[in-house]
């Protein structure tokens, strides 16, 4: 004849623990935690690859991926740890005088002073609001992004590129402070890079060299 299971406040302390079923909710909510980053990366790569393969320009899919894939890399990074490292700035910056070389060389000034001027203006925002503020509104990351998207896109689309920068993060400031019903000020830390490489990816799409 089998016997009841005791109810459970009946139990010793140590299978009280062990019948629990917290613990394994618990690790189930952490697996989900992990895995939405996980997931929100795959669907934004699965992103790239396929606007790259439709909209890439003629002959450049292969660096039209390779910038993606950096941009993706900066962007996330930038999103959770507000930093633009050097070496990927660096790269992208290397893909845009590769691409120059193989496709723009009649151009080569234009990139030239688009990536300069990109560049200088970030840097310039940056030191005034330092100046007037006494804080760090932009990084020197995001002025390096720019002048590596500058060299990608030429002058002549830097203006697009800052005005949907701009726009983009002004939108998803107010879009993030509307759902979740918090005050942004003008001190509250935003990361500019996800932005400023979404309106890149964006600019070479719609307006390749």
């Amino acid at each position: 004849m089998l016997t009841p299971r005791p109810p459970r406040q009946d139990l010793p302390s140590h299978q009280l623990q062990r019948w629990s079923p917290l613990p394994r909710k618990l690790d189930k909510a952490q697996r989900v935690t992990r895995a939405l980053p996980l997931l929100i990366h795959g669907l934004l790569a699965l992103g790239v690859a396929i606007s790259a393969w439709f909209y890439a320009p003629a002959g450049m899919l292969l660096l039209t991926l390779a910038m993606g894939a950096v941009l993706l890399a900066l962007a996330s990074i930038d999103w959770r740890t507000f930093i633009l490292p050097d070496p990927l700035n660096a790269l992208l910056a290397l893909l845009g005088i590769f691409m120059i070389w193989q496709h723009a060389r009649a151009d080569w000034l234009d990139h030239v002073i688009g990536g300069a001027a990109a560049y200088l203006a970030l840097l310039c925002l940056e030191l005034f609001y330092r100046h007037v503020r006494g804080i760090d509104a932009l990084g020197r990351g995001d002025a390096k992004l720019a002048g590596a998207l500058g060299l990608w896109l030429g002058w002549q689309i830097v203006p697009l590129l800052f005005l949907l920068a701009a726009g983009s993060g002004l939108i998803a400031v107010l879009i993030y402070s509307g759902l979740f019903r918090r005050t942004i000020g003008a001190d509250t830390p935003i990361p500019f890079g996800p932005w400023m490489a979404l309106s890149g990816w964006i600019c070479w799409l719609v307006a390749p060299v």
